[in-house]
């Protein structure tokens, strides 16, 4: 049998459903004792002078061709030319690079293999060939003459190659920016589209909202644009977020961007501006940055909005009982989050998470950063657009301290001076400490702010975090300064926030998590928010219960007339599931807030692949309604889509939402269920539609042209996809599923992933007078090239029909049959080969038939 890659491959399916095991244990048995000598010597990179070694007279008396030796002779070798591979380097992974091998299958240690896996350059003297050719990239150099310590691995199988090499044949890690795959173009949208109704009684309400970001990537620049759109009763509102372009200088380590921003200064981040900015590309400088989490409780299926500095950031529907809304990106860290949980039936409940408490960067960038602009505002009271420069630096001192300064200057006369220390005191602990100092003269302020956060483990089941913010009456932020009005009032400024969490989990008692935050304004003024929650697995159910509790205004002398929003209110929850099996289980639980309690029961089936469901039934208690509800999502190859409606005795709702993207490229457009990111991907199957592959961002289907979009790739590190070769057609082979790719952000690439189609077919081989071929006969192509060997009762396996030509069988030295067999037109594609029957004839005319056609 030819040792090529499919037809490996089909002799391990013939293994599992044939009785040609007798082949295989022959070819292993046959082995003289021990291979006698190695293809490629790992020391030195070059071809041995032998090969393994068979005992032919052993292959002969057990049947066996001794033909078929010289295809289990040779090591596991690419073929010549150039192959894409994954690359790796001391157990690294270095991405993917176009390897060019000889003619023997070695492989060519060029420019661009070295590059990408940030190795030596060896001297001249190493060159293999030198002044063959001007071009850089055909020199190959004897990298293992020159590195002794290098060992060279070969899997044409998976279509990798790993380097084992000594730490002098790296490159220093000062010049390592690593070799990373950029280029390519495509256009985008982004999209996430979302309506609500309801109506209670005489009160009704209507909201839609379109949130979309349209952009094109082209030569590493991004290009981006975010709007939102929103419609209620109340009227309409259209905002752009921000249009700016993007690029990385990967040598500085340096992103330069373009247009409407917001400033990522390390310590005075946030404040949006029409203008440019250069900063640490933080992908290259290994720092991270996470999203903020929201936690609340709703009282009935309702809509939550969540908006920064005026600005509509995050919005969703949740059911009704506790929710957590994560990975929020806030468009600064040093702002407040407002959250609105607008009710079926319209009530509305709001709260704020407090600065002090997002999620910041642990040990963040290290480098400087530059910004000038001029201000750009989403409220229209503030109408003052000052000119803005900013600038900042950061230090590591040690491994675990960083101190961070920088400044702010605008041409309204405002001033800002910030200092920020970030400190891992312990590998459980850390710390960041933070002030500024501002001063503004035309709004007579001249002041300061300090805060803090701690957050620590303090064993395997107490983790603690603590933060707080103050600052004095005349500390002023930017955006203090461009309010319309000419007098202004700091008494509803916040002179000082607090807030802790902290979480503690038993095996025994379970898992208890509790926040409490408040805030005080110089007027007297507070708002205070406190949650605690438990959960606790049983064997046969789980329990959970919740407390939630929301004040304020508290001081009555400034407000002695209190709306019912600013009364306090308090929620709890408590819930019992019960899992069935299979991804289904239910739950019942009672919900009361303030003065309205509700219980009720609900069923959730998420079984299958891409869709799931839950439908419940609620109760009121106060007025006896009943309400019924039903959700549902579903995961398309196109979109992301959820439904819900519910309906009572006095209110019904209902919304709808979809998200995705549609992506332009050179091949046409394809649809992704996913928003697509800074670098992506076009990954194509062939032409096979509904193939399955795994990605960073899920899981994505082919389309009716077999393409998907790979909608972000990690930039500047590995990116892993794989194709989902369980759910493949019975005729298709992928020659490798799985590929790993190194982008460079900005960057648009085409994902290939290489298929086979063959028809597989197993014949029952009979002479003219009803004889079958001897086991062990050697199966030939019309060149005398050897295809495989006729196993048991006169069957001989073919991998790939469609690329057999005429076959004869030998019977001996000088004989030998033509095969001819009847080929149906439908391929059965339920089966992985198909059973025909065959006849070898003497007569030198006969020709096998194929596609129902004898030749």
């Amino acid at each position: 049998m030819i040792l090529k890659p499919w037809a490996a491959r089909g002799c391990t399916a013939l293994f599992s459903n044939l009785s040609c095991s007798s082949l295989l244990a022959s070819l292993l048995f046959s082995l003289s004792g021990e291979v006698l000598a190695q293809t490629t010597t790992a020391s030195t990179g070059q071809p041995a002078d032998r090969l393994a070694q068979f005992d032919i007279q052993m292959l002969k008396h057990r049947g066996i061709d001794p033909g078929v030796a010289q295809y289990f002779a040779a090591a596991p070798r690419f073929g010549s030319g150039n192959r894409r591979v994954d690359l790796w380097v001391n157990g690294n992974a270095r991405g993917q690079v176009e390897a060019r091998f000889d003619d023997q299958g070695q492989l060519c240690f060029n420019r661009a293999l070295l590059d990408q896996g940030a190795l030596q350059i060896p001297k001249a003297q190493w060159q293999k060939n030198p002044g063959q050719s001007p071009d850089i990239q055909a020199i190959c150099y004897d990298f293992a003459g020159a590195y002794p310590q290098t060992e060279v691995e070969l899997l044409p199988n998976s279509q990798q190659v790993r380097l084992v090499v000594s730490q002098d044949a790296l490159r220093p890690v000062a010049e390592d920016r690593g070799v990373y795959q950029g280029g390519g173009s495509g256009g985008l949208i982004n999209y996430e589209l979302q309506t609500y109704t309801s109506k209670s009684g005489s009160y009704s309400s209507n909201y839609h909202s379109a949130n979309t970001e349209i952009g094109f990537n082209l030569g590493d620049w991004i290009v981006r644009s975010r709007q939102s759109f929103t419609a209620n009763d109340n009227g309409n509102d259209f905002q752009t977020l921000y249009t700016y372009g993007q690029t990385t200088f990967v040598d500085q380590a340096r992103t330069l961007q373009v247009g409407e921003i917001n400033i990522s200064d390390s310590v005075l981040s946030g404040v949006p501006i029409t203008g440019l900015q250069l900063m640490p590309e933080a992908a290259l400088q290994g720092s991270s940055q996470g999203g903020a989490t929201v936690n609340g409780i709703a009282q009935t299926q309702a809509r939550v909005e969540v908006r920064q500095a005026g600005a509509l950031i995050y919005n969703t529907v949740v059911p009704a009982g506790p929710f957590s809304l994560s990975d929020i990106r806030p468009l600064n860290s040093n702002t407040d989050l407002e959250v609105r949980v607008i009710e079926a039936d319209g009530q509305e409940q709001r709260f704020t998470v407090a600065a002090a408490s997002l999620v910041r960067t642990s040990l963040s960038t290290p480098g400087a950063s530059f910004s000038v602009g001029k201000l750009r505002t989403f409220d229209s009271y503030q109408g003052v657009k000052p000119l803005i420069a900013t600038a900042s630096d950061g230090w590591l001192l040690g491994s675990s301290n960083k101190i961070s300064a920088g400044a702010m200057l605008a041409d309204n006369d405002y001033q800002a001076a910030a200092l920020e220390l970030d400190s891992v005191l312990s590998p459980a602990t850390a710390l960041t400490l933070r002030t500024v100092v501002s001063r503004a003269p035309r709004v007579k302020g001249t002041g300061t702010q300090a805060s803090a956060s701690l957050s620590t483990r303090v064993s395997e089941k107490i983790s603690l975090s603590v933060n707080t913010t103050h600052q004095n009456r005349d500390y002023r932020d930017l955006l203090d300064t461009t309010n319309r009005h000419a007098d202004y009032d700091p008494s509803g400024l916040s002179r000082e926030q607090y807030g802790v969490s902290a979480t503690w989990s038993d095996p025994l008692l379970g898992s208890f998590n509790s926040n409490y935050s408040t805030s005080r304004s110089f007027a007297g003024h507070a708002t205070d928010y406190l949650s605690a929650s438990w959960s606790k697995s049983f064997t046969h159910f789980n329990l959970n219960a919740s407390v939630e509790k929301t004040s304020r205004n508290l001081n009555r002398n400034s407000q002695p007339r209190r709306t019912r929003k600013d009364q306090p209110q308090t929620a709890m929850y408590l819930s019992l599931s019960v899992p069935l099996g299979g991804g289904r289980s239910t739950r019942t639980y009672a919900n009361k807030r303030s003065d309205r309690t509700r219980y009720g029961a609900s069923f959730n089936d998420s079984s299958f692949e891409r869709f799931n469901y839950n439908v419940a039934v609620e109760r009121e208690v106060e007025d006896a309604s009943q309400q019924l509800s039903a959700n549902a999502s579903l995961l398309t190859p196109y979109a992301q889509t959820s439904f819900g409606a519910s309906r009572s005795d006095t209110s019904n709702s209902f919304n709808a939402r979809a998200s995705g993207a549609m992506v332009l490229h050179g091949q046409g457009l394809t649809l992704s269920p996913y928003q697509v990111q800074d670098s992506f991907a076009i990954a194509s199957v062939g032409d096979v539609p509904g193939i399955k592959l795994q990605t960073p961002s899920g899981p994505v289907w082919t389309d009716s042209a077999g393409r998907a979009v790979v909608a972000s790739l990690n930039p500047y590190r590995s990116t892993g996809v794989q194709v989902e070769t369980k759910g493949l057609p019975r005729n298709i082979d992928i020659q490798n599923g799985h590929q790993m790719l190194s982008a460079s952000r900005g960057s648009v690439h085409q994902m290939d992933f290489e298929v086979l189609k063959s028809r597989r077919v197993l014949l029952h081989i009979t002479d003219s007078n009803g004889g079958v071929p001897a086991k062990g006969a050697s199966v030939l192509d019309a060149n005398g090239g050897f295809i495989t060997s006729v196993i048991d009762d006169g069957q001989v396996y073919l991998n790939n029909l469609e690329h057999a030509g005429p076959l004869r069988i030998q019977h001996s030295d000088d004989q030998y049959c033509q095969l001819s067999f009847e080929v149906p037109d439908e391929q059965d594609l339920e089966s992985y080969f198909e059973t025909l029957n065959a006849n070898c004839a003497a007569d030198a005319e006969s020709l096998m038939a194929v596609n129902g056609s004898t030749r």
